[in-house]
Order: C-alpha cells, then structure tokens, then sequence
C-alpha cells in the first residue's frame, strides 16, 4: 500500500487522544497553582516590606540627624559659658592690668580679688572638661590666696601674667569651638540633604519598579486572556490542533487548562461521531448491497433454474447416441457450469453482505478473509490484482465483532489496489493475505508488492484527515477509523513498508476473550 493510499489528510495524530498531548499530562502531578489574590497578597507584603525597609532606613538617618542636634545644642551652651567666662575675663583682665599698673597694690586690690572670684566661678566650669584652662584655674586660685595672706606687686604681676594665659586659652578654646560648630552644621546639613535626596530616590525608584511591574503583569493576563479568548474561538470554529499552551500557574491557567480539556474532549467525541458515523454508513452501504443482491438473486434464480435444467436435459441428451446432433459441439456443459458460477456469486453476495452481529463472538478469521476477498474481487480496483489468501488452517477461532473485522479488511485491501493502481509495481500486481497464529495472538498480514512509503508518510500514516491521494477518492479516516475498530477489540495494527518493495499491514488480534469497545 502506497502513503497516498492511507487515508488521512490534515495532520491531526491519532495519538493525539493522548492527554499530554492534548495539554493534560496525566502521568506528572498537576503543577501547584498560585491564585491572582496569592499575587495580590504577595505584591501588597513586598510593597509593606519596601515601605517598612524605607522606613527604617529613614529612622537611622533620623537619629543621626539627633545625635548632630544635640551636639550643636551642647556646643551651643558650651559656646554661651564661653562667652560668659570671656566677658568677665575680659573685666578681670582690665582690673588686674589696671592695678599692676596703679603701683599700690594694696589701693586697689580688693576690687581686683572680687573681680578674679567672680570670673573663677565660670573658668572652674569651663575646666572641667579643659585640663589647661583646670590648671591655670587652680593657679589663679593660689595666687589669689597669696594676694589675701601678703598682697604685693609681685603677686599681682604673677596674676596678671595668669589672667593672660588663661585669656589666651580661652579665646583658643573659643576658636575651637566654634570651628567645631560649624563643622556641625555642615554635617548637619549634608546628613539632611543627603536623607531628602536618598528618600526621595527611594521613593521614586519604589514607584517605578511598582509602576514596571504593574503594567508587565496586567499586559501579560491581558495578552494571555486574548490569547485564550483566540483559542476559544478558533475550537468554536472547528479548530482541533494543538493545544494552547500553558504559561500561567493561575486561575487564567487553570482556565487554559480547563479550555485544552475541552478541545480533547470535543476531539474524543467528534472522533467518535464519526468512527459511529462510518460504522453505520458501512453497515447501511453492506445492507443494501444486502438487499439488491438478494432482490437480484431472487430475479436471477428463476431463469438461472430454467437454464440450468434445461442444459441439464441438453447435456443428457447429447450423450446419447440417437441424438441427431451426437458428437458435434454444442457444449451445454458450459452452459451449466456458467448458470451455478451465476448462482454462486449471488450466493456469495447475498451471505457476505448478511448483516452481523455488533457483539463480539467467536470467529473464523480464515473464512471472513476468503468472503471479504471474494466480495471485494468484484471492484474495478482489483481488476488485474491477483488476491493470493495464504491462511493457516491451524488458526484459532478469536472473539471479535465479526462486522469491525470486515471493515477493517476492506479498508486495508483498497488501500492496497489503490497503492497498485498506477502499475509501477515489478512483476504482476499481487495483494498476498496471510494469516497465522502467536502465543497469545492471530495475526493477520496484508502485503502488496507496490512503490511503498517514505519514512514520513509512514509516521503520518495513521493521522487524521491525512491522505495523499487525490481529493473525492479519500478522506483521510480509514486507517484512523481501523485502528480505532482494531484496538477496541484489545488487538492493534501497524504498518511497515520499504520504497519500491511494498507495504505489509500488521493486524494483531488477541486470543483471550475480550470486551468491544
């Protein structure tokens, strides 16, 4: 049988009733589903993790901002006790200068001792975190006790000389403080600008990313929604390829999924519909071939009866030796012989086309072969093909619907002239069935001797709607549709075929009793 005569024409596997080839792949644990709210709630605790990582981020550059605030109020009260101790240093330092500069120690020197308490009050606060201006504090204090024992000028002197260095320390403690103010500020400032500008970035950035990925997902279940509603649409409109394919693990994914089932399952059942439309119209076609064989039989006896008595008479009659016509050639022999061959083939018609039994029962596959190539003999197709039975009579009787098997011979024989029809074949045309018997199994073989398949028509050969031949002559579902009737009876067919030897169809039949389909 040639791959143009397998009877197929669009592409669609058999195999395809295979559920992961439909989308469902009953063999893996369905994959885990994680619903749009899950989605939902997943964004809402990544959007509260940003928001909270924000504000913690916040919070640190917050207390920094405090600890620079209270150093700049500590510098600050720190600065405002310098200002004091200045001033009144300043005053103690006129004092001093004034009455080492009056001569007469004694004159003015109360006035003086007053002043350098006064201003010792606020150095000694100053000195406790100052040990210079603390040491020169602590030497002013015992100059002053000298000056209350035995003021004199050199004491004075000496004092004086003290209230300069602790002047000059001051003012250099002073300095430093308010460079270190400053440098406060300034950090101050670069912490703030920097807490806005980071915060602010945060912000945006958070936005964006939210934004980005706002719009992906919402672009995505749009695409895939019009993806599906496509899909919808074109198995509406009779489309039964392949599945859509399943990118979400979401409800919009179980709804793909839920949607590839129902492709499967419409598919299951149009294949069905027309496996049981074309049992039907092979039965309603054999009943009425039934039926004008026995009407024509019925017609064809009665003349066929009168002919065949009177060549009976004839070839009596002619034996005899006082027939006038005693040796020539009249052959009423010949007549006789050609009224049965009549009454046979009618026969044969009439018990062929007999309608079966749609359960399955014990049967002689040797017989049903012998009728089915007897009927078939008489197509046009197998005129100048030679139908060589090679069948084992050991073969066991097998339980099968005797009808599905019948069906199944016939595709697979036609498909064999029609392989041998353009005559390219080596030799005579010859279509040999065979027929023997395994350890659990009978086997039936269909082998013609034509061109032969490729390795790709080969592989597509039992696809649906597939066929090479040309458009009227096939439709692409009689191998489909024997496969079909082959393995509801629990047995299976193959196809092996070389190019320019031919092509052997394998049918395989169990011997256990089975269930049809």
């Amino acid at each position: 049988m040639e791959a143009r005569l397998s009877g197929q024409d669009s592409g669609h596997p058999e195999n395809s009733a295979d559920p992961q080839i439909a989308g469902v792949d009953e063999s893996s644990p369905p994959p885990r589903t994680v619903s749009l709210r899950a989605k939902g709630i997943v964004a809402f605790i990544l959007l509260v993790c940003y928001a909270l990582l924000i504000g913690v981020f916040s919070d640190v550059e917050r207390k920094k901002l405090l600890v620079l605030v209270e150093d700049l109020e500590r510098v600050h009260r720190v600065e405002e006790q310098l200002v004091q101790v200045n001033t009144s240093m300043a005053r103690t330092q006129a004092a001093v200068t004034a009455a080492a500069s009056a001569g007469e120690a004694s004159a003015s020197m109360l006035l003086t001792l007053i002043e350098i308490e006064a201003a010792l009050v606020y150095v000694d606060v100053i000195g406790r975190t100052h040990p210079g201006v603390l040491m020169l504090s602590r030497k002013l204090h015992a100059l002053v006790d000298d000056m209350v024992r035995a003021p004199s000028q050199p004491v004075l002197e000496l004092a004086r000389a003290t209230v300069n260095e602790l002047v000059v320390e001051l003012d250099e403690i002073t300095q430093t403080t308010h460079a270190h103010r400053l440098r406060l500020l300034e950090a101050y400032r670069e912490t703030y600008d920097r807490l806005a500008l980071q915060g602010f970035a945060m912000v945006v950035v958070g936005l964006i990313v939210l934004g980005a990925v706002t719009a992906t997902f919402f672009n995505r279940l749009a695409w895939d929604i019009r993806k599906l509603e496509r899909h919808a649409r074109e198995i509406v409109d009779g489309h039964r390829g392949e599945p859509l394919a399943v990118t979400r693990n979401d409800e919009l994914g179980g709804l793909m999924t839920a949607v590839n089932q129902m492709q499967h399952d419409l598919r299951e059942r149009e294949r069905h519909i027309e496996r049981a439309r074309q049992e039907q119209f092979h039965r309603e076609k054999m009943a009425a071939v039934g039926s004008l064989a026995a009407q024509l039989a019925h017609e064809i006896n009665n003349p066929i009866a009168a002919i065949t008595g009177v060549a009976a008479v004839m070839n009596d009659v002619t034996r005899s030796e006082t027939c006038a016509n005693h040796g020539n050639i009249c052959q009423p022999g010949l007549i006789l012989e050609q009224a049965r061959r009549i009454s046979l083939i009618t026969r044969q018609i009439s018990d062929f086309t007999r309608p079966q039994p749609l359960h399955p029962e014990l049967l002689d596959l040797n017989q049903l072969i012998r009728n089915t190539c007897n009927f078939v003999g008489y197509d046009r197709r197998f005129r100048g093909v030679e139908l060589c039975p090679e069948l084992d009579s050991d073969l066991p009787a097998v339980r099968v619907v005797a009808d599905h098997v019948t069906q199944v011979l016939m595709n697979v024989l036609i498909n064999a002239a029609d392989a041998l029809e353009d005559g390219s074949q080596d030799g005579p045309a010859r279509i040999v069935i065979r027929t023997h018997a395994s350890d659990d199994a009978a086997v039936i073989e269909v082998a013609d001797n034509g061109r032969g398949m490729d390795a790709e028509t080969l592989e597509r050969a039992f696809d649906e709607y597939f066929t090479t031949k040309e458009a009227g002559r096939g439709s692409g579902l009689g191998l489909p549709l024997s496969r079909e009737l082959i393995r509801s009876a629990g047995g299976e067919i193959t196809l092996t075929s070389v190019p320019g030897q031919g092509t052997v169809a394998h049918i395989v039949l169990p011997l256990e009793e089975v269930a049809a389909a």
